[in-house]
């Protein structure tokens, strides 16, 4: 297991934790002293759960304080003291490496109630935020056939100059606007005109036609799922028989749809 004491520039990007209620520790080490870590008759520091340290408040006496983060860890004392030092541990990320971060509780007056908290590193802090974890989530994106491909078509070398940006764009932000991507999802839609079993392979070809792009910009093809509704699931509805005007209604109905599922 790596240890070593906490360094200021490896948490320089870490954002500072906001305490809120929490008993104020926003002293630096200018009106603090601190003891030597080595004068700890831990040594190595102790693993405390950061849940715990977060639960000490202001008001709170000193058994319920031992109770959530032990005794102090420097032969300070207990009863008479009106600073308790300690000495905690928290990993970074970086396998089984860790950093070990001084802690002072400081009481009241009466050595009774705790009045504020203060860290050797202000840095330190930043190990008590809470990490929610991000849902699980799918996020769905249109983008029109007509912006993409020549009409009726659906080939690779198909796409249109401005579909080309628009897939070249979408790839992009799969790659870098998630942590994780578990699937996306990509079907194709057509327009009510031409034949059911034409809009279908005309349709799935364009899905299919995505895909192959997506793959050739690095997004892995194992992760990639198309199919075809044809003109099913329309967006408008335009009467009449084919003409330029009913064309140019059905626009929106020809369309690709992709879905990305995974953490942002």
């Amino acid at each position: 297991m790596k240890t070593k004491k906490f360094a200021v520039k490896m948490l320089s990007t870490v954002a500072f934790l906001s305490l809120g209620s929490f008993a104020s520790a926003n002293d630096s080490t200018n009106s603090m002293i601190f003891p030597e870590l080595k004068d700890s008759w831990l040594k190595t520091g102790d693993f405390t759960g950061p849940d715990h340290i977060r639960r000490i408040r202001s008001g709170m006496d000193k058994d319920q304080v031992a109770l959530e983060i032990g005794n102090p860890h420097f032969n300070e004392g207990i009863g008479g003291p009106n600073v308790w030092n300690y000495a905690f541990n928290f990993y970074t990320g970086n396998a089984d490496e860790y950093v070990t971060c001084q802690y002072q509780v400081h009481f009241d007056e009466k050595h009774t109630r705790v009045d504020k908290t203060a860290w050797k590193e202000n840095q330190c802090a930043a190990f008590l935020e809470e990490k929610h974890p991000v849902l699980n989530q799918s996020h769905p994106l249109v983008l029109s056939s007509d912006g993409l491909f020549a009409f009726g078509k659906s080939g690779f070398n198909d796409l249109q100059q401005t579909g080309r940006e628009n897939l070249h764009n979408l790839a992009g932000q799969i790659k870098t606007g998630y942590k994780t991507t578990r699937s996306i999802s990509i079907t194709g839609y057509t327009d009510r005109i031409g034949s059911v079993s034409s809009n279908q392979a005309l349709s799935l070809a364009r899905a299919n036609t995505v895909k192959q792009y997506l793959i050739s910009q690095g997004i892995d093809g194992s992760l990639i799922q198309t199919s075809g509704a044809g003109s099913n699931k329309p967006v408008v509805s335009c009467p009449g028989s084919k003409s330029p005007a009913v064309v140019a209604c059905l626009m929106p109905n020809r369309r690709i749809e992709v879905s990305v599922n995974g953490d942002i």
